[in-house]
């Protein structure tokens, strides 16, 4: 199985490779330290698994994600984080994530972690299952994206400007999402956001 290790702390990197090199069958093939590199990496080696880190520098974690999943959809991706956010995980998991581990899990949780998502599973460490708990809607990435600019204060035609969509079709995210999320309005939506965490 070849990986790729991609997080801008050399230090985290070398524990990394420490403990995935432990297994015979594992080889880490490259380590890189920011999201650009990551995606000409992933298209120039075409590795089994990327163990991704959320917080990097070079275009964003979950763009890195995105690109990775849409054009290769056979590569395994495990994103790592220090960040607890409920909102954060349903996000890494809508953008369609093999794999969820906060960075405090063992070396035998990730080795476990890492055989279960190969075996085509997916897989959460117990703190993020623990907060997403049983409230966690099923939005699409597109809804997350325009419901963290909702939160943010932006109407549609700012959030069409930001995310280079028509104003109609952030409408229909926003009906979308308010539909699953069984609220009628923003005022209703912040609500829920405030009583679930998604602020």
């Amino acid at each position: 199985m070849r990986i790729v290790i991609a997080d801008d702390h050399q230090l985290f990197r070398e524990g990394l490779r420490l403990i995935l090199s432990n297994e015979p069958t594992w080889q880490v093939i490259a380590e890189v330290d920011n999201a650009q590199d990551l995606m000409s990496t992933v298209q120039a080696q075409q590795p089994n698994l990327v163990m991704l880190d959320y917080q990097m520098p070079g275009g964003g974690s979950l763009s890195a994600l995105e690109y990775i999943k849409k054009r290769y959809p056979e590569i395994k991706v495990i994103v790592l984080t220090g960040v607890q956010s409920r909102t954060l995980f349903m996000q890494m998991i809508a953008c369609q994530a093999d794999g969820v581990l906060l960075k405090e899990v063992s070396a035998g949780e990730l080795v476990k972690a890492v055989q279960g998502v190969l075996a085509g599973k997916k897989v959460t460490s117990a703190g993020v299952a623990n907060e997403l708990g049983s409230h966690a809607p099923d939005l699409t990435a597109r809804e997350f994206q325009v419901l963290d600019l909702v939160l943010a204060g932006l109407n549609s035609n700012a959030i069409a400007e930001r995310l280079s969509l028509s104003s109609k079709t952030v409408e229909n995210h926003r009906y979308s999402l308010m539909q699953k999320l069984g609220v009628k309005n923003t005022v209703e939506l912040m609500r829920y956001a405030s009583r679930h965490g998604l602020l």
